[in-house]
């Protein structure tokens, strides 16, 4: 993530706009109070900032001549303005910005930090832009990349659906109606097919609408209708809109499937999905495993250096396990407390056994720096690797081995 430029005059609202970006973004900024100091700033470097926050009125600027700099030097801009007026807004909206903040009141420096923050999520964001006119499929392009979108452009409707092979990652797909070898209503029932509404957003941004042709779009799948031609902020209010839609949804399937402390999937995820691939498993004889591990001695890691100390061990448990098993079927679940359960597969029995010895081993070897304090801890782990009639029986086994490996010393694996 690169730098944040703030030019403004007043150094209060500069200070003002710092602390926002730096509370409720967590990044922060270098600042210069005119447009001299902002190219001295710019100038060594521009690849440095990724966003530039710029009043529009400058002592040595008066007339927004910093913006027309910042953007010259491929450096998306936020465009601060004293007060709100018409013609101004209207000249701003026609140069690449990002967004322009009236600086009024400190709700308006929340929705400064909202921009900032979408726009930098922004940047994990994939679209494809699919039209046969070349001055639409630029014109979409040149606005979408100038909020940090990841943009892919197709001609026709064939062409994106190769495309979205290619890229299974695309989170959106703005498509044109009438195309000459597969137009958008074709295109939009084919994805249907295959991705749902949360999974993939379609905006259809076409000339022809009215009573019919909407209705017919959303009620096939569609998440939006854009009719052209349209302005600027509307086309980059309703993609937001939507992706904001897409990443609300993901998080509370987060919510529902992961732990909080870890970001590792919880017990209902890991029954969930694991008894799928367990069954997947049994039925090709595909030899699978289940490790159940513990912290040792975790309460007097609490009672010693804190419950915040605690919490950093748990987390740094994880982090081992989540650079140990990097595998899709992987499955690494937090089950609660100091206790964790990975099932995954696995090809030779040895091999499997000194997997898991390094695993402790690269454990027992990480003390964990906290504050002043160096805090060693080690772990305990079973493991069932004879594949049993359902998930629910491996991970009884293992727990049962953990609880041996746990009485017989600590520290080693039970297999």
């Amino acid at each position: 993530m690169g730098r944040i430029l703030i030019i403004d005059d007043d150094k209060t609202v500069s200070r003002i706009v710092l602390k926002v970006l730096n509370k409720k973004v967590g990044i922060d900024a270098d600042t210069a109070s005119c447009f001299a100091e902002a190219k001295e700033k710019i100038d060594p470097d521009p690849s440095k900032y990724a966003i530039a926050i710029c009043d529009y009125n400058l002592p040595d600027a008066p007339n927004g001549e910093a913006i027309d700099y910042v953007i010259s030097k491929q450096i998306p801009v936020i465009v601060l303005t004293a007060s709100f007026d018409t013609d101004v807004r209207d000249k701003m909206l026609s140069k690449k910005i990002v967004d322009y903040v009236v600086k009024r009141s400190t709700k308006e420096l929340d929705y400064l930090s909202y921009v900032v923050n979408r726009v930098f999520k922004n940047c994990n964001s994939k679209i494809l832009v699919i039209d046969d006119s070349s001055v639409y499929r630029e014109a979409m392009t040149s606005i979408l990349k100038n909020q940090l979108f990841d943009v892919i452009t197709a001609r026709g409707g064939k062409e994106a659906l190769k495309i979205l092979e290619q890229h299974p990652d695309i989170k959106m797909i703005i498509t044109d109606y009438n195309m000459p070898d597969m137009d958008g209503f074709e295109v939009l029932i084919e994805l249907r097919k295959k991705f749902k509404k949360e999974q993939l957003a379609i905006i259809v941004a076409s000339g022809y609408g009215g009573t019919d042709t909407i209705p017919k779009f959303l009620k096939a799948g569609a998440n939006d209708y854009i009719q052209k031609p349209f302005s600027n902020e509307e086309f980059i209010c309703r993609v937001n809109m939507n992706i904001e839609t897409l990443d609300m949804i993901a998080t509370l399937r987060d919510f529902a499937n992961k732990d909080p402390l870890t970001g590792l999937y919880n017990r209902r995820y890991l029954y969930e999905a694991g008894t799928v691939i367990h069954a997947t498993a049994l039925r090709n004889k595909v030899p699978v495993a289940v490790f159940m591990l513990d912290i040792d001695k975790f309460k007097g890691i609490n009672d010693t250096y804190g419950h915040d100390a605690g919490d950093k061990v748990i987390q740094a448990i994880a982090n081992h396990l989540l650079s140990s098993f990097k595998r899709k079927t992987d499955i690494v679940a937090r089950m609660g407390g100091e206790e964790f359960c990975v099932l995954t597969s696995y090809d030779d029995r040895d091999n499997l056994i000194n997997f898991a010895e390094n695993l402790r081993k690269k454990i027992e070897q990480s003390p964990l720096q906290y504050l002043e304090h160096n805090i060693p801890f080690t772990s305990s782990v079973g493991i069932c690797c004879d594949i049993k009639n359902c998930l629910e029986e491996m991970i009884k086994e293992a727990d049962a081995l953990l609880y041996l490996a746990k009485s017989t010393g600590r520290n080693k694996v039970c297999i």
